[in-house]
């Protein structure tokens, strides 16, 4: 049951289409902002390619789990941290003692104030691979062993349109209606859009998808942190006449008090997915910030620190649900596994697009409709191609 090895594997592949965030908030995107907060304050980095980084661990008993460590930039370095730092901490631990050792992991680089970003990814990918082997060398399925599921299946949310360009009128309009029918005819009943570029077209945006939903469809928005507070507050208000779900990221994650006023005002539920552990989670909840907490697995520290968060969100009455978008099935599958076992769970993220990673896993979840039936097998329920993994990570690394 001891661990023997711990392996990375860095991935990248051009999709078919570029990433829905990528047209909306890329550096590179050439799509125009305006009014304030000022542009060099509102672009992202992203990749030409779907990057990230799988994690093997082997046990003595010759279990094999495989994990993922979110990184859609920067993944060399990811799958740096894991081999020179957290795989020395875990090779000879017990898959019996996950807890202890997700505890030395976060520890190892508390000194030097490292409690989120490429850290807490790193980490990420460790504590899913354990988990993955653990359930394997048991026989049961994650959602077992947290503690059983709530659900048969998991609802899901198509993510996503990105929102029409700024001052691109009904042209830009057209497009957004376009995206949005694509999604319902593939039988989406819930999607979210992409704002934060101009509040009167992110409102547009917002209302033409809507308009192509009906009344009965959840419609989300997701606005990457794009506004500063009167902005939010305006958007917002709109957000709630057109009975939007939820307001994902309106302001920069950083601004804890800026959410707690923007709450207070709206009456609309406010969502964040940049939540790397449950410290960061309760400033929030305890503010009440938020209503909507959406670890993403690959990010905040794994499974263990994924359903810590679930549960603190629940103790404070709000919902908790995994944020997905880009990564490989391997990024469902452990999502699907933890939004099957969280009580306070509605509905999850899937990204649309054609994922260039899915042939890692040949029997990859997919949703039927708007929902993904949750997995018995052991583990995380998938079947990892290690061949597949290892040729894409040759090709990768070329």
């Amino acid at each position: 049951m001891k661990v023997t090895s711990v392996e990375t594997f860095v991935l990248g592949a051009a999709p078919e289409e570029v990433y829905w965030g990528a047209r909306t908030w890329s550096a590179t995107s050439g799509r125009p902002l305006v009014e304030y907060p000022p542009e060099a304050r509102r672009r992202y980095v992203y990749s030409d390619t779907i990057d990230t980084v799988l994690v093997r661990v082997a046990t003595a008993d010759g279990a094999v789990g495989w994990g993922e460590s979110k990184a859609p930039v920067g993944a060399r370095a990811t799958a740096a941290i894991v081999d020179d730092l957290l795989a020395p901490l875990v090779v000879g631990t017990r898959l019996d003692e996950i807890t202890a050792t997700w505890e030395r992991m976060y520890a190892g680089m508390r000194v030097r104030g490292h409690d989120t970003g490429f850290w807490l990814e790193a980490l990420a990918g460790v504590d899913i691979a354990l988990w993955d082997a653990w359930g394997r060398t048991l026989g049961q399925p994650l959602s077992a062993l947290l503690g059983g599921r709530f659900r048969d299946t998991v609802p899901v949310y198509a993510s996503g349109v990105p929102g029409a360009p700024a001052g691109s009128g009904e042209a830009g309009q057209e497009q957004v209606r376009a995206e949005a029918s694509r999604l319902r005819e593939r039988g989406f009943g819930a999607v979210k859009v992409a704002i934060g570029v101009a509040p009167a077209d992110d409102v547009a945006s917002v209302g033409t998808v809507r308009s192509v939903f009906g009344p009965d469809a959840s419609v989300f928005a997701d606005a990457a942190g794009q506004y500063e507070l009167p902005q939010a507050l305006r958007v917002g208000r709109a957000l709630a006449e057109l009975d939007a779900g939820f307001f994902e990221m309106p302001l920069p994650p950083e601004d804890i008090d800026g959410y707690a006023r923007l709450a207070a005002a709206l009456d609309l539920p406010l969502a964040l997915d940049s939540l790397a552990t449950r410290h960061r989670a309760l400033q929030f909840l305890r503010t009440g910030g938020l209503h909507v907490l959406q670890p993403d697995v690959c990010r905040a520290g794994g499974i263990t620190e994924t359903m810590r968060i679930a549960a603190l969100a629940d103790a404070f009455g709000a919902q908790a649900t995994p944020h997905v978008s880009i990564g490989s099935p391997i990024h469902v599958a452990a999502s699907v596994q933890c939004a099957a076992a969280m009580p306070n769970f509605s509905i999850m993220e899937f990204w649309v697009g054609t994922n260039p990673l899915a042939v890692i896993a040949p029997d990859a979840l997919a949703p039927s409709g708007s929902a993904i039936t949750v997995p018995t097998g052991p583990g995380l329920g998938v079947t990892v191609d290690e061949s597949a993994v290892r040729t894409l990570a040759a090709t990768s690394s070329k």
